[in-house]
């Protein structure tokens, strides 16, 4: 596990995991805990994780699709269901390739643009996701519109997003290839599809588990009133 210092101000910061940002949940042993370098705050950690106090925010619950044998009997939103079946006729013509090489390079234009991520922290991104990621690629001819990216561990699929061309809006192409990857899952008969912590309405739709995420902190006090956190570790000056 590799650190960032987090700056605060001129005189509080923290340590916390690197990868924080890139990948679905956080992970702690109890043999890390004597090593970590302090003052520590890390959030997103996996409800599964016996280390690490609940988070009462809200934006910071799992959204986890239980996926039963078919795609029919998900418990969808009905605004939702109707939606997806004018979104699949859209996209009629849309050609999907799945794990196409480059998929990521050649669709990173779309989330730089939009989000504006510092130079060393997407090369990160793009590293650690060409690693660990699998890609549906959506042409219109040869045209490349989006790029959806997921994670598979064990018997769960991770949804980490989707680079698209805002020109084409219309066709919705994120939910039509979140639909697709979904179906595949349930194919391949893998338990979970994890839309990843959020308050985002979408992922409500999706009929989702909603647990709470866990965090870890060893703070002075006054870092934890700074941050506005109740429960922690104390480090004694």
């Amino acid at each position: 596990m590799k650190f960032e210092k987090v700056k605060l101000n001129k005189k509080l910061f923290y340590w916390t995991w690197k990868d924080l940002p890139f990948l679905p949940y956080a992970w702690l042993e109890e043999k890390e805990l004597k090593t970590l370098p302090t003052p520590f705050f890390l959030t997103e950690i996996h409800p599964n994780c016996h280390i690490g106090f609940e988070s009462k925010e809200k934006d910071e619950l799992t959204n986890i699709i239980k996926l039963p044998d078919s795609f029919e009997k998900l418990e969808l939103d009905k605004n939702l269901r109707k939606d997806l079946k004018r979104v699949e006729k859209k996209n009629a013509g849309v050609r999907i390739v799945y794990n196409e090489k480059n998929a990521l390079d050649k669709s990173k234009k779309w989330f730089l643009e939009l989000w504006k991520e510092d130079k060393k922290d997407f090369q990160r991104r793009i590293k650690l996701w060409k690693g660990k990621c699998y890609t549906l690629s959506a042409y219109i001819g040869k045209e490349l519109i989006a790029v959806h990216i997921a994670m598979k561990e064990k018997d769960t699929i991770f949804y980490l997003g989707c680079w698209w061309n805002r020109k084409h809006k219309s066709l919705s192409a994120p939910i039509f290839l979140l639909k697709r990857d979904i179906e595949s899952a349930i194919k391949d008969k893998m338990e979970y599809y994890d839309l990843e912590i959020g308050d985002q309405p979408y992922k409500k739709k999706w009929g989702v588990i909603e647990k709470p995420t866990k965090y870890y902190a060893v703070l002075t006090k006054e870092l934890a009133d700074y941050l506005e956190i109740e429960k922690y570790i104390r480090i004694k000056k």
